[in-house]
Formats: C-alpha cells, structure tokens, sequence
C-alpha cells in the first residue's frame, strides 16, 4: 500500500508539472496565431486569467500535497480542475469554433495515468457533460437556417463526446499494461538485486577466495577474500588473465572446454608483500541455461597452515622412524653382517646402491674414485672400502691434496733425502711410503699440478717413485681412492688434468649424492647427530622438535653433510632442553626471504640505496672490494695463518692463496702472513 501511494504521488507531482508547461505552450501557442493574423489585445487579456489560475493552483497543490491523506480524490479533483480549465480556454477560444477540444483527451490520459480505467472514464464523463455544456450554450447564440444552426452542435455532440470513451479506454487500457510492465520489472530488478546480495553472502560466506573469469580467462569478479589472501586490489587483477596472477596455474584457456571438468591445483604464491603461502585452486566452468560456456569460476584457498601440520606429523612420524632405527641398531648390523659403515647414516637418494657397489669394490684391489660435494661424506666411503677389505690391517692414508702448499706437495707425498732442499737435514718417507701394503686416500685430486699427476701416474703403473733429491727407486703397493668435488672429465678438456691419469684413477666411481637430494635422510642424521653430540658434551638431549627439524628440512645445504653436523653440534651445545628447538638453530637456518633482504639493503646501502644505484657501480669491483673484505677478515682471525684462514672461508688453501695473489695481499701491511709449519 505504501508503494502505491508512492507511486500515486510521484505521478501527482508529474501531472501539476505537465500542467504548466502543456497550458503555457498551447496558450502561448494560440496568442501567436492570433498575434500572426492581426487580432487584437482581448485575447490576451482574456486567456490571463485561466493561465493564472492554473499556476495558482498548480503550485498551492504541489506544497499541500505532502498533506493529503486520501490521494485518490485528490487526483480526480486535479483532474476535474483540469477539464473545467480546459472548458474556460473552449469558451474564451470561440466555444463551438474553439480549435482545443482535444485538451479534453489529455486529461483524459492524464487521469488514465493517475487512476487507470476507474479515472479515465469518470473524467471522460465529466469532460462530456462540460464540453456539452458548451456545445449547448453555444448553440442558443447560433442564428440562420436550421441545419447552419445545428450543424456545429451536432458534429461536437456525435464526434468528440465518443471520442473521449474511446481515448479513455485506451489510455486505460495502455495505462494499465504500462503500469503492470513497470510493476513486473521493479520486480525483477528487485530479484536480481536480491540474487546479487545473496551471491555475494554466499561467496563471502564460503570462506574462500573467488574469481569469475570470462572464457579467455580474463578476471571480471574478485571477491573481499580473494583480495586478502593475494594482497591485490580488484582494480588491479580486473581485466587480467588468472593465469597471469597465478603462473603456477596449470591449465590452457586457449583449448577446448571439457563439459563438466573441475581443475584442482595446489601450488606456491608470493604476495606482493613477499610473503609465501601455498594455495589450493579449483577451477569449473560456467554454463548458461542452454549449456553454453560462458566462463569460468576459480575458488582458492589458503592451506599453508594446513601443509605446515602435515609436514609437522610427517616430520614427526620420521624422527619417531629414525628413533626406532637407532635404538634397534644398524639394519646391516641386525643381519650379522661384517661389513662397516661407520658414520655412514640414511638409505635415501641412492646411498643404498652406494652401500651395495662400496661391498662389491671394497672386496677388490680396484683404484676408486669418489665424487661429489665438498661434505658429502666422501672420505667416510673411503674409509668403508679400506676397512672392510683385504688391507684393512694396514694403514690409511688420508692426504688432502688442497691444504699442502705446492712447494711441499711432492716432499709430503714422496719424501725426501738429507739435502734436496733448504731445511731438508734428514731423510723422511712421505705419504705414499708410509701407507705401504695399505690404502691411500687422495682427497680433492683434481688440486694435484701437473707435474705431479705424471709422478702419481707412474706410482700407479710401475708401483714405484723417487723421493725428492734421491736417485733410488722405492717400490711400494698402496691402493689409491681418490675424491673430487670437481668435474674431472672437464678439467681433461680444459687441460688442467691428465687424461691418462683419470682413467687410472676412474677405475671404479662411487657418486655421492648432495644432501639436498636426500632430504629424507635428514631426521635421521639428525637424530645420530643429536646422540653422538650429546654424549661428547655430556648432555641429555635425545629430540629435536617439529618446527626445528622443519627449518632443516627446508634448508638446502651447501655444505651437506657437514654442515648439517656443525648446525646440530651448535644447537647441542647451546640448548639448556633435553630437546633442541627452533631458538637454537644458527641464525642463517631460519634465514629471510629476498624481498626482506632487498629491503634490507635499501635501509642500510652507503649513502642510501637511490645514491648507490645513481653514482654508476660496477658490479664486478663492488664484488671484489667485498672479497678483498673477507679475505683480509680471514687472515685477521688466523692470526695470518693461511690455511687456517682458507678453512675459516671454506675454500682449499690453493684457492686462498690464488686470491690473494690475484688482489696483491701476499705482502699485505694489515696482518703478517705466515706460511703453514712443515
């Protein structure tokens, strides 16, 4: 009912307001005309006061409108003024010669408008009675024969009178049907408002992030969620491929659509705020009713809390494994088997093939070579063969072919005689003699100089050499495992290798895989770690909790196997727990993300990033200004020792001194640089 009076009102106002403007243009209008024809200033005189009047009117109905209660009479009474209106400007206008009977019809329509069928016939019937009133009062002025009398009456009566039923029943049956029309879609537009706010509770209330793309991909929908879980503003993805927001998005807008084909895909994000999360998207196509694609809808969720519990019970579930291994002994050692593999820990990355070929070559007299990264454990697999083969009784020679300085390479491996050098006051065995009958372990070979790879090689073929100053050969049987953290078949091509020498030494080679290869070694290292640190420190730490290992798990080991060692001796050594937790990992495990360290050194570049950036760097000096830094840091801390500071930088002592030579810092004022005792 509300609406109703409403809509009555508003039409009310639209009626004073056409009032005005119709009267004054057909009035204004018809004193033109005359003007035109030479007519004088009575009619104008005469048509002020109906124009006043309807202006009086008009306006006092438009201020007390607000106050009528029943609107209904109220419109029949504007509507009633209207026609009496109408019928003065008949009457003033020349009565039966007036040109504006047909004023009556828009009133007609005007009531049709207001009151539909009800309105337009009562005023159609007012509108007759008046206009024949006219018509009558007209007529007794008439004089002459009697068809000139009653020809004007008799044409208004039979062809005006019916033509204001006919145009009231037109106007209501148009007003209706307009008025139904109109009805019908506030209808549907409040449906559809009403479905928009109920998409938009649904989408909001699924707790997800939601994007509708058209069929090209292209983004016209992103919901509050959506924008809280990327950082991104709809303005900023509007328009832009999905793919584009999410790369990882493993699906072709460009193919065909498969009927009814949902796309499920987990994978990493960035925000713009560096943050890393995993997402979960599913992806469906949209149809309409005819079952025509016309996009898609894309839900995605955050479930980097959700991988963070798995990977914590999964994590748990291996430490609880590498647990049970250790407590229930080595599985080799559980089949009785004689063979050793000390320090040897983990099945994954195909260190179990590393234990079965190590059982088959250790059996043999077979020259071994062990590659991988530095602190993969090569010099453990070297030990394994020796230990467990027909030498075993004998000696094993471990000589790091990096740390000893060029000049005494050849002394430390093949000894000298009372003489050959300055310093040389009597005679020594070198290395090779030593571990005569038993194993020489040649770490980082690919160090060796030339000059010795060719004296190695004759070792290997004639099982003899000359010591350094002597004359006499020394036969010798050692059998040789090398190591490199190189590769040796392009240092061959490069030509800092002997090619006769590698296939010597190639006899057999055992690949040590990185540690980030075999992550899932990891808890249980971890774990023998934690037992072997915690006896030598006297500590009873026996766990490490979840959030720890996963720091570990994540971290990527440069060092391998070795540094996973110092990391658990460190936190071993500084926990005041039974089990090491995260607060006592080494700063750099935890790390931070690249845009965190970018941020960084905007805050902390000399003179401000913008400066730096701005006075025109080169990389290539700032890079060695900063390793020049280092390498006089490493010397400052080993008191100029050299090897001592190429282990600080976690380089071979050649590599040390190759840099130094390189930047001139072998005679460098800032500390005293020392040789390494014989």
């Amino acid at each position: 009912m509300d609406e109703e009076i409403r809509e009555l009102t508003h039409r009310i106002k639209w009626l004073l307001f056409l009032r005005v403007v119709i009267l004054s243009f057909f009035l204004g209008a018809t004193a033109l005309v005359h003007f035109f024809k030479g007519g004088g200033a009575d009619l104008f005189r005469s048509l002020q006061l109906p124009l006043i009047a309807a202006y009086l009117v008009s306006i006092s109905s438009a201020l007390f409108l607000s106050r009528i209660k029943n609107l209904a009479v109220f419109a029949h009474a504007q509507v009633d003024f209207d026609v009496l209106l109408i019928t003065g400007i008949v009457v003033l206008t020349g009565d039966l010669e007036s040109p504006f009977p047909l004023l009556y019809n828009l009133a007609i329509i005007n009531s049709a408008i207001l009151l539909f069928y009800r309105g337009a016939f009562v005023t159609a019937g007012f509108s007759s009675l008046c206009y024949g009133g006219v018509l009558l009062w007209g007529h007794s002025r008439l004089f002459g024969t009697w068809f000139s009398a009653h020809q004007p009456f008799v044409m208004g009566m039979t062809l005006n009178i019916p033509t204001f039923f006919i145009i009231a029943f037109l106007s209501g049956f148009l007003a209706r049907r307009v008025y139904e029309a109109e009805q019908l879609l506030k209808q549907k537009q409040k449906e559809y408002l009403d479905l928009e706010v109920l998409k938009e509770t649904l989408i909001e209330g699924m707790g997800n992030g939601v994007a509708i793309t058209d069929l090209e991909g292209h983004i016209n929908y992103f919901n509050n969620l959506a924008k809280g879980l990327t950082s991104l503003e709809e303005g900023t993805v509007k328009g832009k491929k999905l793919s584009h927001i999410f790369p990882s998005l493993s699906f072709s807008f460009d193919g065909p659509i498969e009927p009814k084909r949902t796309v499920v895909n987990e994978f990493s994000f960035t925000d713009p705020k560096g943050r890393n999360k995993d997402l979960r998207l599913t992806l469906a196509p949209l149809r309409d009713r005819t079952d025509q694609p016309i996009g898609f809808v894309s839900i995605f969720e955050d479930v980097t809390r959700q991988r963070e519990l798995e990977e914590k019970v999964r994590l748990e579930a291996e430490m609880r494994k590498a647990r049970e291994k250790e407590l229930a002994g080595d599985r080799r050692e559980e089949s009785k088997s004689a063979f050793r593999f000390e320090g040897i820990v983990g099945q994954g990355g195909g260190v179990d093939k590393i234990y079965q070929l190590v059982q088959k070559v250790a059996a043999t007299d077979t020259n071994v070579l062990i590659t991988g990264e530095s602190g993969t454990g090569k010099e453990l697999v070297a030990r394994a063969i020796h230990f467990n083969g027909p030498r075993k009784d004998r000696p094993f020679v471990a000589i790091n072919c990096g740390a000893i300085p060029e000049n005494l390479i050849e002394s430390e491996l093949f000894g000298h005689v009372r003489g050959a050098f300055t310093g040389a006051v009597s005679d020594r065995d070198g290395l090779f003699k030593q571990a005569d009958r038993g194993s020489v372990f040649l770490d980082e070979v690919a160090e060796l100089p030339l000059h010795l790879q060719v004296k190695l090689l004759r070792v290997l073929q004639e099982k003899s050499f000359t010591p350094v100053g002597g004359s006499k050969q020394i036969k010798v049987d050692v059998r040789v495992i090398s190591a490199t953290n190189r590769e040796l078949r392009k240092e061959v091509e490069k030509g800092r290798f002997r090619e006769d020498l590698f296939y010597r030494l190639n006899v057999v080679q055992v690949s040590m895989p990185p540690l980030r290869n075999r992550k899932e070694d990891v808890p249980t290292l971890t774990h023998h770690f934690i037992r072997k640190f915690a006896e030598a420190h006297s500590k009873e730490v026996g766990e490490i909790s979840s959030d720890a290992l996963r720091y570990l798990m994540n971290y990527n080991f440069p060092g391998n196997i070795r540094e996973l060692e110092n990391i658990v001796e460190h936190a071993v050594a500084v926990t005041n727990n039974n089990i090491i937790t995260d607060a006592d990992l080494p700063a750099h495990i935890k790390g931070i993300s690249i845009s965190e360290e970018s941020n960084l050194f905007e805050k902390t570049a000399p003179g401000g990033a913008d400066a730096f950036f701005n006075r025109g760097i080169s990389l290539d000096d700032e890079l060695a200004t900063h390793e020049k830094c280092l390498l006089l840091g490493a010397l400052k801390r080993s008191n100029g020792v050299q090897k001592k500071a190429a282990e600080i930088l976690g380089i071979n002592y050649r590599s040390f001194r190759h840099r130094l030579e390189k930047y001139g810092l072998l005679k460098s004022d800032v500390v005293e640089i020392q040789e390494p005792a014989e």
